[in-house]
């Protein structure tokens, strides 16, 4: 099996500062990464999405506003 790992704030959505997490329900996703996940598929490539949430530790988000942010996520 052919695995791709994809960070994901600065790679497919954007990465806002750590203090502008705190109201961000709708992340954005930045252009063009949901077309290359796409092609990466396409290729034969199982996506794996890794990130590091310290903002959850430093107390910038709740667990909660984490789970609500992944929710969110949508493609359209």
């Amino acid at each position: 099996m052919r695995v791709a790992f994809f960070d994901r704030d600065g790679t497919i959505i954007v990465d806002y500062p750590d203090h502008e997490w705190t109201g961000i329900n709708h992340p954005e996703f930045i252009d063009d990464s949901i077309n290359t996940l796409k092609e990466v598929i396409e290729k034969g490539y199982k996506i794996i999405i890794i990130t590091n949430q310290y903002i959850i530790n430093e107390g910038y988000i709740t667990i909660d506003q984490y789970h609500d942010i992944i929710i969110n996520l949508k493609v359209s």
